[in-house]
């Protein structure tokens, strides 16, 4: 179900390369909705629109949110006249499901929408606060996607031994990452992404917001794509 925001109540506020991205408050309905998998590859759309590589760590919002200039993982351009921002858990398994559709979505639209992510760990999946804080150790080293991405693809769990065995894979400094992921860096700034998903009316995972638009649950790529395509046509 999908439902429209009161206007008046802003609840996301995540600056991206320099811009706050504001969105509005809404409390949506639950969808279950399956998406079947498909073979596409992400399309790995960088911020500036120039760099396809994962070289700049990103910067998170403080538990405060008073930190301007602060923005989150992206795939898409700046000035994409449409945003879609995902609450997300690496533990989820229909934001795993959710993976194929989100692909096609990037690859359809290309430059006309941008993705945010942001982290929405659900108390039910003990492993997805750390697979959150690993992403963002990842990141440090400036490899949150292709981190994010070997997470969901793999077939493995997500235990602490697990978690640094991917950044090993990725080819990351093993001890910056292990000491970052053991000493629990980022607990803060993903709570507070989880504080922001719940002002903005998640409750579950995944969570969109697209435009003025919240979507729960794993979506059929032909609702995002009939949202897309509204909030082009109002552009």
């Amino acid at each position: 179900m999908i439902k429209y925001f009161a206007m008046d109540a802003l609840a996301v506020a995540a600056a991206i390369g320099g811009v706050i991205l504001m969105t509005v408050v809404a409390r949506a309905g639950t969808d279950s909705a399956n998406v079947a998998a498909t073979e596409d590859d992400w399309v790995r759309a960088p911020a500036s629109g120039v760099d396809d590589s994962d070289s700049e760590p990103t910067s998170y919002l403080q538990p405060d949110g008073s930190q301007a200039g602060i923005d989150h993982p992206q795939r898409g351009g700046n000035n994409a006249p449409v945003t879609i921002v995902e609450y997300s858990d690496f533990q989820c398994p229909y934001c795993r499901q959710e993976e194929s559709a989100v692909r096609r979505v990037l690859n359809i639209y290309g430059g006309q929408v941008r993705l945010v992510y942001m982290d929405f760990p659900l108390p039910s999946h003990p492993q997805a606060m750390a697979a959150a804080m690993a992403a963002r150790c990842a990141d440090e080293q400036g490899k949150f996607w292709a981190y994010h991405d070997t997470l969901f693809a793999s077939s493995s769990g997500l235990s602490t031994p697990e978690l640094k065995a991917a950044a090993t894979q990725l080819g990351l400094d093993s001890v910056t990452f292990d000491g970052c992921l053991d000493r629990h860096k980022y607990e803060s700034a993903v709570l507070a992404d989880k504080t922001e998903g719940e002002r903005a009316g998640a409750h579950g995972t995944p969570y969109f917001i697209v435009g003025g638009r919240s979507m729960s649950g794993a979506q059929p790529l032909s609702a995002l794509e009939s949202v897309i395509d509204e909030e082009l046509r109002s552009r």
